[in-house]
C-alpha cells in the first residue's frame, strides 16, 4: 500500500479524534456522539481499504 494513502487515512483519523476532544471540552454531548459514529465508520472503512490494497499488492 502506498505510504501516502496510509498516512492520509491516519491523519484523517487523528483529526477526527482531535475534533472529538475539542467538542468534549465544550460539553456538547450530541455532537460527541455524532463524531464517535463518524470515527467508527471512518476507522472501519480505513481498515477495509488497507486490507484490499494490501491484498492487491
Amino acid at each position: 500500500m502506498p505510504l501516502t494513502v496510509r498516512t492520509a487515512l491516519c491523519e484523517i483519523r487523528d483529526d477526527l479524534h482531535a475534533l472529538r476532544r475539542t467538542v468534549a471540552a465544550r460539553g456538547q454531548i450530541e455532537t460527541i456522539q455524532a463524531i464517535d459514529a463518524l470515527i467508527g465508520v471512518a476507522e472501519s472503512e480505513a481498515v477495509r481499504a488497507i486490507r484490499r490494497i494490501d491484498l492487491a499488492a
